[in-house]
């Protein structure tokens, strides 16, 4: 197929998703939407070397390193010691979704399956890169399987988040009207826009632009390759590219979140995103039917877990059921959804403008390092370890 016509076909699916996935407040995700798309197309004729002939496969081969450098500078230290409670409650319940996942519904399922599935049930697209590439020589069965645990997360995991957050808005109103819950004082809160003190000195802004932003997460996610290499591939480079990313930031050499203020982050994701959806091109529908099954078991025990393991470690440090169950079923979806769940909820809760306002500074910061940790961390980690199992 004609590169142009390629690229500009993956893009409209693209902008389709978005427009659903906006138009249902992120309930139905882009990637669920684009993946129903292709696979029909696929089934219908589109060849299945569209993502080769739009040359983004090739393109996602060389920046998905900026891309895990670039998350690594959006983890803000700060914020994770001050939600302490919730980052200890938050990786404990996505290891015990890897773990569980894979060990229990192995049992039941493939266990290359599940292999493939612990991680990304605990994360994301990340993930599902790691262990795609781990997994390259399971059959694309596997890959397959891999890709629909990823599309179906978010549909699965927003109305149970919502569920759980709104339980928990209720009983912060109620303790909020008797007088037994305060608004939070933000005067503990660093202001955002304060200088932060870094140890290498600052590339004056005019210097600063998109072309060195870029060039500095290039040298870093080269910096990562090198140190990956130094392990014979052992320890992963894209987990060593977060990491690099987070201690990057805190010196002063990287911008927090360099990609999106390079104007780079869209069409990065876009491209990385094409290695989810390219082994669609080989299934046909009643592969995708007989995976039904072990997609089911998959969930039900990732979920199971994730409530047992949240509720004891969320009782121990505090927390009712219904926050430490929805701070653990973040690792379903992530950001934007950790902030657009919390903020439906308390809009739609509160009675008033001061009640808004307390529901949102009681669930959304924790909702959102929830994810991050999650997300961003824990499954990135624990995806660059569980690849060795392959």
């Amino acid at each position: 197929m004609n590169g142009l016509v390629a690229l500009t076909i993956i893009m409209v699916v693209y902008a389709a998703g978005d427009m659903v996935a906006t138009k249902t407040k992120a309930i139905i995700s882009m990637l669920f939407v684009a993946s129903v798309v292709f696979a029909i197309g696929f089934w219908n004729g589109l060849p299945g070397t569209i993502f080769a002939d739009s040359q983004l496969q090739t393109f996602a081969s060389v920046t998905v390193g900026l891309l895990l450098v670039h998350m690594g500078t959006t983890i803000k230290v700060k914020e994770l010691l001050a939600e302490w409670k919730t980052v200890v409650l938050v990786l404990a319940s996505t290891i015990a979704i890897c773990l569980g996942v894979y060990f229990i519904g192995g049992l039941v399922v493939e266990k290359a399956m599940a292999l493939m599935a612990a991680p990304i049930v605990g994360g994301g697209v990340v993930a599902f890169l790691v262990m795609s590439e781990a997994l390259k020589d399971a059959g694309e069965n596997v890959i397959v399987f891999g890709s629909i645990v990823l599309v179906m997360q978010g549909v699965i995991g927003f109305p149970i988040a919502s569920f759980l957050c709104k339980k928990e808005a209720l009983r912060l109103r109620s303790a909020f009207r008797d007088g037994s819950l305060k608004m939070l004082d933000d005067s503990a809160v660093a202001d955002g826009n304060a200088a932060k003190k870094t140890i290498l000195p600052q590339v004056p802004e005019k210097y600063n632009g998109p072309n060195f932003m870029i060039a500095k997460l290039a040298i870093v996610a080269c910096i990562a390759q090198w140190l990956s290499g130094l392990t014979a591939g052992k320890v992963n480079m894209l987990v060593i590219c977060l990491i690099l990313g987070v201690i990057f930031r805190a010196i002063g050499f990287l911008d927090e979140g360099s990609l999106t203020k390079a104007n780079g982050f869209t069409f990065v994701i876009g491209a990385v995103l094409t290695n989810v959806f390219a082994s669609l091109a080989n299934t046909t529908p009643s592969q995708l039917v007989s995976m039904i099954g072990p997609l089911v078991i998959i969930f039900v025990v990732g979920l199971a877990i994730c409530a047992i393991v949240a509720i004891l470690v969320g009782k121990l440090l505090g927390e009712s059921w219904y926050m430490s169950f929805a701070l653990g079923v973040t690792a379903l979806f992530g950001f934007p959804g950790t902030l657009i769940v919390p903020t439906e909820v308390a809009n739609a809760v509160g009675e008033s403008e001061e009640e808004v306002e307390m529901l949102k500074k009681h669930l959304v910061p924790k909702m959102i390092i929830a994810g991050m940790v999650s997300v961003s961390v824990v499954s990135v980690v624990f995806a660059g370890i569980m690849a060795a199992w392959a």
